[in-house]
Formats: structure tokens, sequence, C-alpha cells
């Protein structure tokens, strides 16, 4: 990418992360120490907290719109370079030389993993590439390699194959602990970073050497090279197949000269722009490494869940995400749609698959720790919220709620044990991080309290939430990209029931992945049919791994019919007969829903 000098030429762009000083490290922390109480207090003084909360982060949500848009102005600023004969022969010449040597490459390369999906969705997937704008190569890594894995690769039935004899991961793993034990006989110090460094070299050239072997021509002229290549090894989790591709896209994007991978999964469904525009956010800043899109469902009419869910993308993604990102400290790009610098890559995968939490490997939050090893090194990470991509939603209650499990766990991960990443971070990213995690805490703590005492731990204004409502929803039909589909009105009639259907049960995920912070088991099914994902090794699966939403749906129907009782007077036995009769119609609710699973 080209950076404009002071003098008005244009230079080469090396990308690099920022430096964060120990006196702006410190600055970090103390903003982060008054942050919270000034927010405390500035709510807490006005009659209507949470639409306040909102105002400030539609605020916040509009200056990461205009900040992402400045960044794309100066990207094109190049395009319309003045190459009027005015010029003097000998600027002339330096400018023409110039751009013949650094013309930027926006270009990138797509890598899409997955594992026994749906061949039809699979196949609307890859057939999506076909017009976004910008790609030039696409790999697709396969999970599996057993006879139920053959579909996919059918699918893709017009690219080499490749078979790894073994995962890279475990190469990876293998290679580490070699160079640890090596150091430690010879008393060598030990450079965690050295050491990820001397890795990632031998599993680069590991990947040339298999390209090689395969004899394959990597791009080229127009038709003298290949376009696609399909990768696929022993099934272990979608960690493992990522760290495969991005070793292999590090190999083809060094021969084919491009800057950009956009990494997504086979159930997620690209628009002609999504891959240009969100390369376009971050191309003209070199400290930036990663962005990613906004999303869409683009299965909102498969069932009642998945239009519930499609208001939930709508109503809630689109603000929350934008809060952080302003200051491009993003604190999740979204696996389905995001690109990365690939400068940024080397230094980040050893230590992002092999991290441990507790002394046990983690394998479910891969999209948040990548994005927190991109911010611990000092890589900007933003979020383009105008961008959309479309992915699947679960289709069941149960599926959804475990797929929120899943990522409620790798954001406490992520946001409570990584504590070094807001020493280098804008304090935004922990005044972001206390909210989404204080907030659902407290209103927990709130129901329980309020049921078990009958009195209020926090005030509640039913104006207030009233208010919130009404404004969010207002500002996301007039600045929200995503229309709802081509539904229109028709489905904004789940806009209501949707906001319920995600914050009723976000206090019970929300303390329940706390407390289940370790477990790794993927929860949802994949789209093939009659595939359901398998236990992890080791993990013992509850009977009824439900029934917290069933308890915390009892508990919300008592306070909640307590609470009736008291405002209409009635006496005690009415109120407890009130609170029983709602008790035991909810929980028959929760568990008829829950239940189902296919």
């Amino acid at each position: 990418m080209l950076l404009e000098q002071e003098d008005g030429t244009f230079v080469l762009n090396t990308a690099s992360p920022r430096h964060v000083p120990v006196w702006k490290q410190c600055l970090h922390v103390f903003c982060c120490l008054v942050s919270l109480p000034l927010y405390f207090l500035m709510t807490v003084s006005s009659q209507f907290p949470i639409t306040l909360d909102l105002l400030m982060t539609i605020i916040l949500t509009e200056l990461n719109r205009f900040v992402n848009e400045r960044r794309r102005q100066k990207s094109y600023k190049f395009d319309n370079l003045d190459a009027s004969p005015i010029r003097e022969k000998e600027d002339w010449l330096r400018w023409e030389l110039n751009v013949e040597k650094t013309a930027p490459r926006l270009d990138c390369m797509a890598a899409v993993v997955g594992w026994r999906e749906h061949p039809d969705l699979f196949h609307r997937a890859l057939e999506s590439y076909k017009v976004a704008q910008g790609c030039t190569f696409i790999l697709v890594g396969i999970d599996g390699d057993e006879i139920e894995d053959q579909d996919m690769v059918d699918v893709f039935n017009k690219a080499t194959v490749i078979h790894l004899d073994e995962p890279l991961g475990e190469i990876a793993e293998r290679t580490r602990a070699k160079l640890v034990a090596i150091r430690q006989q010879d008393e060598q110090p030990m450079d965690d970073a050295d050491i990820d460094k001397m890795v990632m070299q031998h599993l680069i050239q590991l990947a040339r050497n298999i390209l090689d072997q395969h004899r394959l021509t990597i791009g080229g002229g127009s038709y003298d090279g290949i376009r696609h290549l399909c990768i696929r090894q022993r099934h272990m989790h979608k960690k493992g197949i990522m760290f495969s591709t991005f070793v292999f896209s590090l190999v083809i994007a060094d021969i084919l000269g491009i800057e950009f991978l956009w990494s997504s999964d086979s159930d997620t469904i690209v628009f002609p722009d999504s891959l240009s525009r969100t390369i376009d956010t971050i191309a003209a800043d070199p400290n930036i490494g990663g962005a990613s899109s906004g999303l869409v469902v683009h299965n909102g009419d498969e069932t009642r869940i998945t239009r519930l869910a499609a208001t939930v993308y709508w109503g809630e993604l689109y603000l929350t995400r934008s809060t952080t990102a302003a200051t491009a400290t993003s604190d999740c790009q979204s696996g389905p749609s995001t690109v990365f610098r690939l400068s940024a890559l080397p230094n980040i995968l050893v230590p992002w698959y092999l991290q441990t939490i507790m002394g046990k490997r983690m394998i479910i939050n891969e999209d948040r720790h990548l994005t927190t090893n991109l911010l611990l090194r000092g890589w900007g990470v933003v979020y383009a919220s105008d961008v959309l991509t479309a992915t699947d939603t679960p289709t069941t209650m149960n599926k959804w709620l475990k797929q929120q499990l899943r990522w409620a766990r790798a954001t406490h991960i992520e946001s409570l044990l990584m504590p070094k990443v807001y020493l280098k971070t804008n304090p935004l990213l922990f005044f972001g991080m206390a909210k989404r995690e204080v907030g659902p805490v407290l209103a927990a703590v709130a129901v329980v309290h309020y049921l078990i005492t009958s009195r209020s731990l926090v005030p509640f204004s039913s104006r207030d939430i009233g208010m919130r409502l009404l404004f969010g929803i207002v500002y996301n039909v007039l600045r929200n990209p995503d229309r709802l589909g081509t539904s229109g009105w028709a489905a904004r009639k789940w806009v209501l029931p949707g906001i319920l259907f995600y914050y009723i049960p976000l206090p019970a995920v929300h303390v329940w992945s706390m407390l289940t912070l370790t477990a790794d088991g993927w929860g949802t099914a994949m789209r093939a049919e009659g595939e359901t994902a398998p236990k992890p090794s080791g993990a013992a699966q509850p009977k009824n791994d439900m029934g917290f939403f069933i308890v915390w749906m009892g508990i919300l129907a008592a306070a909640t019919a307590k609470c009736l009782g008291h405002h209409h007077g009635l006496g005690s036995l009415h109120t407890g007969l009130l609170m029983m009769s709602c008790i035991s119609l909810v929980v028959l609710v929760a568990w008829r829903v829950t239940k189902i699973k296919a």
C-alpha cells in the first residue's frame, strides 16, 4: 500500500504494529481505573441510565463509521492522483517511477474452512466468491478425511486436493517441544518468541515443500497457474484446520505477492463488496493488522428461532461490536468475515494455536484469541460495520443457547484472563469489557436478590427501558446497513420478540459460561445430514446440558410473579400460588423448547 509523504510523493507502506511506550501503558492503566467510576456516577445520576448508555453507544458507533470512511478515502486517494502534463519533466519521471514500483496491491486470497458442511450450502458459499471483488485465490481447508467428508471435496471438485498426512498443528506442537528440550539440555535461555519463530519457519518451509511435491504452479499468468486449492487433514477441530490453512496461506500469498487474507467459514456467503470494502478499511493504515465486517443471517426464514436470531444480529451486534472499534481496538474478529494483514500472522499463529488456560489447551476461542494476539503486539483491529457478510445461525433454541455459551466462554477467557492487552490498547477496550462482563452478572444478582428479599438491588424504570427500546429500534431502522432481508417491514415484527429472546437468557448464559469456563464442546451440529458434533475426548457431557437455562427461567418467573403480586396488593398465599403457577408453566415451556435438538 502507498503512504503520502509531506512532499506529495507516495512511498511503499511497510506495515508494522504500533510501539506502546511504558509511559503510555501507565496512562492506559490510569484511564481504565477512572473510567468506571466516572461512568457509574454519570449513569446513576440520570433518571434514564440505560437510555444514556445507548446514546453513548450510538455516538461511538457513528464515530466508528466516520473513522472507517476516512481510512477508505485515504486508500482511494492513490486512484485520484493528478497525472496532468503540467508537472515538470523531472517530477513526472519521479512520479511515474514511484507508481511503477509501489502500485498498490489490494487483491486478497480467501481461506474457507469447514467440517461436513451440507453440500448445497457449501456450494452456495463457494459460488459467492466468483463475484467477490478482489479475490484472486481460494484455499479451502476441510477438517476430516473420512468417507463422510468426501461430500465437501466433491463440491470443490475442480480444485487440486492435497491430503496432509499429519495436521500442521500437531507438527508445531511436537517441534516446539523438541526445541524447548534442546535449550533446556544445553542450558540456553528460553525465549518464547524466538522459539515460536523457529517453529513457524519450519512449518512454512514444510508447506512450501508439500506444494513443490505436488508440482503446483500458483498464480502466474491468466491461465497457467491454479487459483483454487483444497487441503484436508484428519478431523481435529476448527482451530486445527484454521492453523494448517493459515500456514499454507502465508506461502501462497508470498508467491502471489498478496498482502491480505480473507478468512471465513464453509457456511458463509459473501457479497460482491464484502472482501474489497473490508480490506479498504485497513489498507491505508500500516498499523492495523485485521478487520471484520458486519454480519447478517442468510437462513433467517428457516425457523422461528432463526427469525429471532436475525433480529439479534440486526439490533445488538451492529451496536455492541462498534463500541470499541473507533479506536482500532475491536476485541473480536468474527470467524465468518475476517481480514488479516498477512505480515501480522507469522508471529502470532504458534502462540495462538498452543494457548492453554489453567493447564488445558483451548479450542473454542479461536476468533477472539487471534484478535487478542494482534492487540497484544500493537496491531490495530477494526470493525467495518457498514460492510455485510451473510452467515448461518442455529435453527433451534438448544443449538442457539449452546452457541451463545461457547461465545461467552471465549469472551470471558480473553476479557478476564488476558489483562496485558489493556496496557497496549486504548482504555475504551477495558471500558467495553467491563460493561459487558459486569452487566449480566448484576442483572442475575438483582433478580435473585429481589426473589429472596423482596427489595430491589438496582433502580428499575419502565420508562427508561421503553425509551431505550424505542431509540435503539429507530436508530437501527435509520442507520443499520442490514435491512432485515427482503421481507422489509414484515420482518420487523420480530424485532421486539428478538430483543426479549436475546436479553432474557443473557444473565444465565453469562454466569453459567463463567462457571464452566474450560468446557470445550462445540455443541452445535454440522449441517450435513445426520451429523452431530462428537464429544471432545475425555470430556463428560451432562445429561441435561440446558438445565441452567430451565433453572434461570424458573427463577425469573418466580421473581416476576412476586413483583406482580406485590404490585396488585395480593396476599402472601395468593402471591405464593401465583409464583408456583408461573414457575410450573415457564419451566415446562423452557424444557419443551430446549428439548428440540434436531
